[in-house]
C-alpha cells in the first residue's frame, strides 16, 4: 500500500511505501485517529512531520500527524513511531463564538456550526475547508450552545440524531469537504437492499467478543435550566417504572431563556425553551447508554466485502444461535489493521465502552 504524504497546505510531500504496521480507525459518531510504525531514516524523518497529512491511496479519509516518537529497539534498530487524528479533528480547534439559539434541521445546525465558526469568519477560517452537499436528511432540533467546542457539539449532535460527520480530503482541488451522511440500513428486514447479515454460521466472522452492561446507564433526565429557586424552569424525559427507571440529574443553567433582538434582551417563550433544555436532556442521556458491543474481526474472503456490502455507519443484523443473539446494529467504529503484508478489518456494532476521556467529558459538561 502506499501512503501519499501531504503538507497542511495539501501539497504533496512524498510517496510511504514501506512500512512496519498502520493501525486506521474510522469511526461514526467521533473523528478517527491513526497509528504508523516505521523505520527510522532521513527519508521517514523528513516526509512524516508532525502536521502533515497522510492518505491512503485510494481514499478520500486523511489524517494529520500529531505526535511522534524516536526509538531504538533491543536489537538496535532506530524506529519511528507516529500516532495522529483525522482531519475532521481540525474542527476540536474552534468553539462556538458567542451565542446559537437555533430551531431546524439538524444537518443545517452541524453544518452552521461549522461554517459560522470555521469557514466564513476570516480572521478564524481553517484553511481549505469548505461545505459539501446538503442532504436534506429529516432530523430536527431546537438548540442553544454559547462558547461550545465544535467537535464536541457535533458528537453530541451525532449521538442524539444517528448522522454521522466527517472532513474528507479533495485533493484534485485542494480542498478539505465537511460532509453529513448517514449510514445505510442493510438489516435483515429492511425491505428494500440485499440485508447483511453477520454470523459464524456463515463464515463471514474470525473471532468475535460481545458484551453488554448497565454500568453506565441513565433513562430518565430532570433538566433544570435558567431561574433561581422556584422559578427554575424544569422539564424531564422519563422512562421505565420502578427498578427499570434510572434517573439523571442535568444542569442547564448555561441554557438562557433571553436572547438579544435589535439590542434588546428579549425572553425566549416557554415553547421554544424547553424543548432547548429537552436536547440537553437528551445530550445528556445519550453519554449514559445501555453498552451493547459486538466486536469482531471479519473474514476479508467471506460473502459480506467491506466498502461494498457494508461500511461504516451502516445498520447490519448480528446473528449467534449458540449465544442466543440477533440484533440489528449500527458499525460504530471500523479498525483497518495492515501489517506483514495482511490486512484486517475489524469492526465495532453497536455502542462502545465509554473510556475515561468520555466520562470526564460527562463531568466537566
Amino acid at each position: 500500500m502506499e501512503l501519499y504524504i501531504f503538507n497542511k497546505d495539501l501539497e504533496l510531500k512524498g510517496i510511504l511505501d514501506t512500512f512496519t504496521s498502520l493501525r486506521w480507525i474510522r469511526r461514526y459518531h467521533k473523528s478517527g485517529e491513526f497509528e504508523l510504525h516505521c523505520a527510522l531514516n532521513s527519508d521517514t524523518l523528513n516526509l512524516l512531520q508532525r502536521e502533515n497529512i497522510i492518505c491512503k491511496k485510494g481514499d478520500d479519509e486523511a489524517g494529520y500527524i500529531e505526535t511522534r516518537r524516536l526509538r531504538i529497539d533491543s536489537t538496535g534498530q532506530e524506529l519511528l513511531e507516529i500516532k495522529g487524528k483525522f482531519l475532521t479533528s481540525y474542527l476540536r480547534r474552534r468553539i462556538n463564538w458567542g451565542q446559537l439559539i437555533f430551531n431546524g434541521k439538524t444537518e443545517e445546525l452541524m453544518r452552521k456550526l461549522v461554517n459560522d465558526n470555521c469557514i466564513s469568519p476570516t480572521n478564524r477560517a481553517l484553511p481549505n475547508l469548505i461545505l459539501g452537499s446538503l442532504k436534506n436528511f429529516d432530523d430536527t432540533i431546537q438548540y442553544q450552545d454559547s462558547y461550545g467546542n465544535i467537535l464536541d457539539c457535533l458528537e453530541s449532535l451525532s449521538n442524539t440524531s444517528d448522522l454521522g460527520f466527517r472532513n474528507i480530503l479533495d485533493i484534485n482541488k485542494r480542498k478539505i469537504i465537511f460532509e453529513v451522511y448517514k449510514g445505510i440500513d442493510r438489516t435483515v428486514d429492511n425491505g428494500v437492499i440485499a440485508p447483511c447479515i453477520f454470523s459464524r454460521d456463515f463464515e463471514n466472522l474470525l473471532e468475535q467478543e460481545y458484551f453488554d452492561s448497565l454500568n453506565n446507564y441513565k433513562n430518565t433526565a430532570l433538566i433544570a435550566g435558567a431561574g433561581e429557586g422556584k422559578d427554575r424552569k424544569l422539564t424531564s424525559i422519563e422512562e421505565g417504572q420502578g427498578l427499570n427507571r434510572y434517573e439523571l440529574y442535568v444542569d442547564a443553567r448555561d441554557l438562557q431563556n433571553t436572547k438579544t433582538v435589535n439590542n434588546e434582551e428579549v425572553s425566549i417563550p416557554d415553547n421554544e425553551y424547553i424543548p432547548m433544555l429537552l436536547q440537553r436532556g437528551k445530550e445528556k442521556l445519550a453519554e449514559c447508554y445501555e453498552v451493547q458491543t459486538f466486536s469482531s474481526k471479519i473474514n476479508t474472503q467471506g460473502n459480506n466485502i467491506y466498502k461494498k456490502d457494508f461500511d461504516l455507519g451502516d445498520i447490519v443484523t448480528i446473528v449467534d444461535k449458540k449465544w442466543g443473539i440477533q440484533v440489528d446494529t449500527r458499525i460504530t467504529e471500523v479498525e483497518e489493521v495492515y501489517e506483514g503484508g495482511k490486512v484486517e478489518i475489524n469492526p465495532t456494532f453497536g455502542n462502545n465502552i465509554p473510556t475515561i476521556i468520555d466520562k470526564i467529558k460527562q463531568v466537566v459538561r
